[in-house]
């Protein structure tokens, strides 16, 4: 929820407001820049929800990023989170391009193991979990083309969420706005990329709505990388009277075709980079998803002090591979995820505390057959994973003083992984793993004046194997060796703005320091190239420093800056005889960053020039295969013009406009030195949006 109250001018120079994509601040433009920019102004409240509790971003005491809808839709292809959360620091990307891999978010690292999907965040999407109990997280069933705004917590949610030791993503779809309109983009592209969308919500009385649908194809950029995929999402919310209100949400997904081009070696890659891996080429390799996933929540204000919450959701995923290898090669997964949220809130004084309930249950049919070219062949694994868990958290505010405020939190989790198998003639390989944590966190956040805030925060987190990272490389059931990992965290912060005569500057600046034990790492087997097991790495340190920078220099000029330093070091990690302890983590680089120009005119012209340096990183965990640094520009420009009822606005964009040779995908540990999956050259897409507005 955004809450803008008026700004406190001089001047009545208020033409439109603009939201920041750096810190969630909400700016006042005026017409006559050069004078309302030396007017003395106050900026208006921007609430965030990550935290559970609905708080004002410049009281909460942990680095979080808000990113508007314009960052998110204005001429992007608006197909994966890497477009959107460029800029972020803190968080690196990789494999935009593979959608039968999914992109790979680390936050400080967490996530980058992943070989797919997303682990070590949580994913929230319109107040539905999109992480499983066991703690995968898939992105496939968002539409960005609807988002109206991220928030990222850049740090440990575990005290929140449970088992989450990087932190928290939650995409929020915009609001019905309150006329009824309807919209549509088209959008073609490069590699055969065509991108359609219809768009329409408004509010009618009590009730407010949004659907959105859309519809992509690809033939990608490299060999056996076709993409097809349909989507629709729809939000609806009906207020039943001034104190309470009940929430709809709905997601469906077609995605027939997802391609796998598979990973290189550097003289494949660097021999053509478009190729595609000869075996993923002879198993078919790739993959099928059809999912729904249904939410329904009600609020009732009691009073001004007491609010109560209760939603539930259920989700049903229809999920086929082809995996480049023949043993077990072919999957078949029947997923059936839901659960029930409660939460009370009190605000009173100069505290407020939240006390709340989630429970989750997860269960899948996983069958694995032999790939047989491409071909399914006999069983192999026949097995029913079921995750439960339960989480009671609480949430506690209170303001010490005017500008103090101590924030805390502590969450128990209780997980329990069952695994039953249906395929004897091997043996029984059935089991359970129960898992319990407690994690707390607490902060404490100084605002030194309106427009500064420091603070402090120390956390602790948790995550465990999802039920793949739990696979046994002996055979079936779970790895009986695997533990949790866990992670101890310090960060401290400052954010704000300033003024310097016309030009405003905003900023978010975080240090921290993690200590890492059982690190889950991923390594492959010669027998099953292409398929990840995974190890602990005993205990290692993470430190970092994080800055964003936001100047507003006038005249329609934005710049925007973000830096990165990270020292992910393994402390004690052994693999059988080998030592890796001193070694960096692989997959992220110790230096990331962008800079980015935006300029906006009263006429409507628009345009971004964005610059993306990622530094040197490895590929494996002995750090003997070193990735170069690279840079890579992207430029957009469009036009916005309005009529009567019409908006229209074509754009016109290049990725990679210097044509860098880099990869954008670094398969960690891989076998045989198939690291390495190349970006696309220099590409283009361009569309137009169309808005009618009744």
């Amino acid at each position: 929820m955004i809450l803008v109250r008026k700004p406190n001018f001089r001047g009545a120079c208020l033409k439109k407001l603009r939201l920041s994509s750096l810190v969630g601040v909400v700016f006042a433009v005026s017409g006559d820049r050069a004078t309302c920019a030396a007017e003395l102004f106050e900026f208006a409240p921007y609430v965030v929800e990550t935290t559970r509790l609905e708080t004002d971003w410049m009281d909460v005491a942990q680095a979080l990023t808000v990113v508007g809808r314009q960052q998110i839709q204005r001429a992007n292809q608006q197909i994966t989170l890497d477009e959107s959360l460029q800029g972020t620091p803190g968080v690196f990307i990789l494999n935009p391009d593979n959608y039968a891999q999914d992109t790979r978010i680390a936050i400080r690292g967490f996530g980058a193991r992943a070989d797919f999907g997303i682990r070590g965040i949580k994913l929230i999407i319109d107040g539905i979990p999109a992480t499983t109990p066991d703690g995968q997280g898939e992105v496939d069933g968002m539409d960005l083309g609807s988002a109206g705004r991220i928030e990222v917590l850049r740090g440990p949610g575990a005290a929140y969420y449970g088992a989450a030791s990087g932190g928290v993503i939650r995409i929020s779809s915009e609001a019905g706005a309150a006329d009824p309109f309807l919209e549509t983009r088209i959008s073609l592209g490069s590699y055969g990329q065509q991108h359609w969308q219809l768009k329409t919500g408004g509010q009618s009385g009590a009730l407010d709505y949004l659907l959105s649908a859309g519809h992509l194809t690809s033939d990608g950029y490299r060999g056996n990388s076709e993409t097809e995929n349909t989507r629709l999402n729809g939000i609806l919310r009906y207020r039943l009277d001034d104190r309470q209100q009940i929430r709809l949400v709905f997601n469906l997904i077609d995605f027939p075709l997802q391609n796998d081009a598979g990973g290189l070696t550097r003289a494949e890659a660097l021999a053509d980079p478009r190729q595609a891996r000869s075996r993923n080429l002879q198993y078919d390799s790739g993959e099928s998803v059809a999912q729904e996933r249904f939410g329904l929540s009600y609020e009732l204000q009691l009073d001004p002090a007491h609010a109560l919450e209760f939603s539930a959701f259920h989700t049903h995923r229809d999920f086929n591979n082809r995996l480049p290898f023949e043993d077990g090669g072919q999957v078949e997964l029947d997923r059936r995820y839901g659960g029930g949220r409660a939460g009370y809130t009190y605000s009173g004084g100069n505290s407020r505390v939240r006390l709340g309930l989630d429970i989750d249950r997860q269960d899948d049919d996983r069958r694995n057959y032999d790939n047989l070219d491409g071909m399914r062949g006999s069983l192999a694994v026949d097995q029913r994973e079921q995750v439960r868990s339960a989480g009671l958290f609480v949430v506690f505010e209170n303001r010490i003083r005017d500008n103090l405020l101590l924030s805390s939190a502590v969450r128990y989790d209780d997980i329990r992984f069952t695994v039953t198998d249906a395929l004897l003639d091997d043996g029984d390989d059935s089991g359970t793993v129960s898992i319990s944590e407690v994690n707390p966190t607490i902060g404490l956040n100084w605002s030194v004046s309106d427009s500064m805030a420091l603070y402090v925060n120390a956390a602790r987190s948790f995550e465990t194997p999802t039920t793949t990272e739990f696979d046994n490389p002996g055979g079936g059931g779970f790895n009986p060796d695997l533990r949790s990992q866990t992670a101890r965290s310090l960060e401290m912060g400052s954010k704000g703005w300033f003024q310097l005569a016309t030009t405003r500057i905003a900023y978010d600046i975080a240090i921290f320091h993690l200590e890492i034990e059982d690190a889950l790492v991923s390594y492959e087997l010669p027998q099953f190239p292409g398929r990840e097991f995974y190890r602990n790495a005993g205990e290692s340190t993470r430190r970092g420093v994080e800055a964003a920078v936001e100047v507003t220099l006038g005249g329609g000029f934005r710049m925007t800056l973000d830096y990165t330093w990270s020292d992910f070091t393994y402390d004690r990690f052994t693999a059988g005889t080998i030592d890796y302890s001193g070694k960096l983590l692989p997959g992220i680089p110790r230096h990331f960053g962008s800079i980015a120009l935006h300029y906006e005119s009263d006429s409507g012209l628009f345009a971004t020039w964005r610059s993306r340096y990622v530094g040197d990183l490895y590929a494996n965990d002995s750090n003997a295969e070193e990735v170069s640094s690279y840079a890579v520009t992207n430029l957009s420009v469009g036009y916005r013009w309005e009529s009567g009822k019409w908006t229209v606005e074509p754009y016109f964009a290049i990725s990679n406009l210097f044509n860098e040779s880099y990869f954008a995908n670094i398969r960690i540990n891989a076998f045989g030195g198939r690291y390495f999956e190349p970006a696309a050259e220099r590409n283009y897409h361009a569309g137009v949006r169309a808005r009618y507005g009744f």
